[in-house]
């Protein structure tokens, strides 16, 4: 069982449950050696349409800046200095990558402990696009180029969920396929990773998000198997909890024999390098 965990969301995403002291004191209960908060951070208008931004702010339910301020990291902050000596916690935010949103995450990265790059939405054709339902073989480019872009800013230390294009990818034929198009996106992720020193993340989370599937739809094996073809790539296992709950469950011990059957070398704790 892993006895750290470097993403996890509050009450101030607006999708998630609970406070920092909930997180630690599951995290204590499992004698965990280290805990990362990463919730979402904010969403700004200027990185899209006011059309787009009305409807993927809606949709995103993230925290906004005065509540990331004033709240958020505040109480991140607190939990460090009270839980000193009994586990290390750590302050971070998860967020997108856009060509006009590089500013905004330097200005958060001086703020916390790390950043964990998520691709939920991507730049494509003057357009932002969910990766959850609008990739498919020609789209999948774009959110490469979102990850691959991002990772090359240095600020990131761990790309979570690096295959959550295939939860619903549609190849040429309107099929769900780990096509060659797939591969080749993988293969670029992966080696970019190498090259930028960043964490690909085996996303826990994305088992619970394929309860309703007859296969998982994230982790997803084909990405996973390239992933075992390259020994100098990092991975950590990561909760992608929304609950306090979930930072000890079912889907975490899934994702453990997962990457056991595949022989995945995990790290145990992550090294803050960016």
């Amino acid at each position: 069982m892993i006895h750290a965990n470097y993403h996890s969301h509050l009450v101030y995403c607006n999708h998630a449950k609970g406070h920092a002291e909930d997180y630690i004191e599951v995290a204590l209960e499992h004698n965990f050696k280290e805990l990362g908060i990463s919730d979402h951070a904010p969403l700004l208008p200027c990185f899209m349409s006011s059309a787009e931004f009305e409807r993927f702010g809606k949709s995103y339910r993230t925290m906004t800046l005065d509540t990331a301020l004033r709240k958020y990291l505040p109480e991140v902050e607190e939990a460090k200095k009270k839980y000193a000596g009994q586990i290390k916690i750590l302050s971070a935010f998860e967020i997108e990558y856009f060509s006009t949103s590089e500013f905004f995450s330097r200005y958060l990265r001086k703020k916390v402990d790390y950043l964990n790059l998520g691709v939920h939405m991507f730049e494509y054709k003057n357009q932002i696009l969910n990766s959850y339902s609008q990739i498919n073989y020609e789209t999948i480019y774009a959110y490469m180029k979102a990850a691959i872009d991002g990772m090359k800013t240095g600020l990131y230390n761990t790309l979570v969920h690096p295959d959550l294009f295939m939860y619903a990818y549609k190849d040429e034929n309107q099929e769900r396929k780990f096509d060659e198009h797939c591969t080749y996106v993988s293969r670029k992720i992966i080696e970019t990773a190498i090259e930028c020193d960043v964490y690909l993340e085996l996303n826990a989370n994305g088992i619970n998000n394929s309860r309703f599937s007859p296969d998982w739809l994230y982790p997803c094996r084909e990405f996973w198997e390239l992933v075992k073809e390259y020994p100098k790539v990092k991975i950590i296992i990561g909760a992608d909890a929304h609950d306090p709950k979930t930072l000890v469950c079912d889907y975490i011990r899934q994702a453990e024999e997962f990457a056991k059957e595949l022989g995945l070398k995990i790290e145990d704790t992550m090294e803050v390098i960016h």
